[in-house]
C-alpha cells in the first residue's frame, strides 16, 4: 500500500448541537485508555490483561468568543454540566469522513492573556466512556 496524507483543513464540532469549528484552532481526541493489568495463570496458557476503563479526553485550543452562546460564554455558563457532542472528521472529502460522538464534562476556559495578543483558550474536556465511531456516507 502506498503513502496516504492529509492536511487537517476542515472539522464539525459541535456541543449539545450548537456548531462551534469556526472557533477551533486545534482539535485532539486522545486516547488516554492505559492497558489493564497483565495476569498470570498456572498453566501453558495461562497470560491474559485485564481490560481497562475507557479514558478519552478531547484538548481544543480555540479563540475566545464572549458574545451571548459563543463558546467562551456557552462554556461558562455550563461548568460542570454534561454536553453531547459531536466531531466530525474530514466531512469535505467523500470516503475519508469519519465522526465520533459521545458526552464530556464541561469546564469554565477561564480568563486572561497577554496584552495586544489574539485571545485564546486551551482546554482540556473529560469524554465520559468510550466515544462512538462510524464512517458517514
Amino acid at each position: 500500500m502506498s503513502v496516504h496524507h492529509r492536511k487537517v483543513k476542515v472539522v464539525q464540532f459541535a456541543l449539545n448541537g450548537t456548531q462551534f469549528e469556526c472557533q477551533v484552532q486545534t482539535f485532539n481526541l486522545v486516547n488516554n485508555t492505559e492497558l489493564g493489568d497483565k495476569q498470570y495463570a498456572m498453566c501453558p496458557a495461562g497470560e491474559f490483561r485485564e481490560e481497562g476503563d475507557p479514558d478519552y479526553s478531547l484538548e481544543i485550543t480555540f479563540f475566545a468568543d464572549w458574545r451571548l452562546d459563543g463558546i467562551s460564554d456557552f462554556l461558562t455558563a455550563n461548568d460542570g454540566l454534561v454536553a453531547d457532542f459531536t466531531a466530525d472528521w474530514h466531512p469535505d472529502i467523500p470516503g475519508e469522513h469519519v465522526r465520533r460522538t459521545g458526552q464530556c464534562y464541561l469546564r469554565d476556559p477561564g480568563m486572561g492573556g497577554e496584552s495586544r495578543q489574539t485571545e485564546t483558550h486551551e482546554l482540556t474536556l473529560q469524554v465520559i466512556g468510550k466515544p462512538t465511531y462510524e464512517r458517514v456516507a
